[in-house]
């Protein structure tokens, strides 16, 4: 992203006030928001990856505000996203507005062989996310499964039935058979 992106990127939210199924809006002003794990991880696992617009109070009608210390919020957004699983690397973009300082940390999208990106502090279960509208949603234990039975090519239509013995489906409609008589 380049800063005349980053621009137009902050004019649009502003016009839209709203967030976005690739932006998340950050205050910053105060200081770098300690919790971007769920919004990490849902950027991470959605084909389009996301940007975290930092310097924009959502609170104040998507005002700008700017970030307290350009430097410092990506050395810890930085190590936030080395806490995740796999880790992820942000690309950072600053610009100039009314003279404070705007930042965007775009988070690529992870190849879909190494989802769920999680936050490894709680695991995979409870650390994985996805994206609804401007919502980070734990994902389900089945969006996790489905994430490995794609990277293992599991294919349960195509599972064997081990424990299945001639007969067992003559028993299923003999019961049919018998029930459709008595409603006559």
């Amino acid at each position: 992203m380049q800063a005349v992106e980053l621009l137009a990127l902050v004019e649009s939210v502003q016009k839209l006030k709203c967030e976005t199924q690739t932006v998340e809006v950050k205050a910053a002003h105060l200081g770098c928001p300690t919790k971007l794990y769920p919004t990490l991880s849902d950027f991470s696992n959605q084909d389009d990856g996301g940007v975290f617009l930092f310097g924009v109070d959502e609170a104040s009608g998507f005002q700008v505000v700017g970030v307290y210390d350009a430097q410092d919020l990506q050395k810890k957004v930085v190590e936030q996203c080395k806490q995740m699983e796999p880790a992820i690397r942000p690309l950072f973009t600053f610009c100039e507005i009314n003279g404070m300082i705007v930042a965007a940390a775009e988070i690529p999208a992870v190849d879909i062989s190494e989802r769920p990106v999680y936050y490894r502090g709680v695991g995979r279960v409870k650390g994985s996310f996805v994206r609804v509208g401007d919502a980070d949603e734990a994902m389900s234990e089945y969006e996790i499964y489905s994430y490995d039975a794609f990277r293992k090519r599991t294919q349960d239509e195509k599972r064997q039935i081990v424990a299945f013995r001639r007969g067992s489906f003559g028993a299923i409609f003999h019961v049919r058979e018998k029930r459709a008589k008595e409603s006559d």
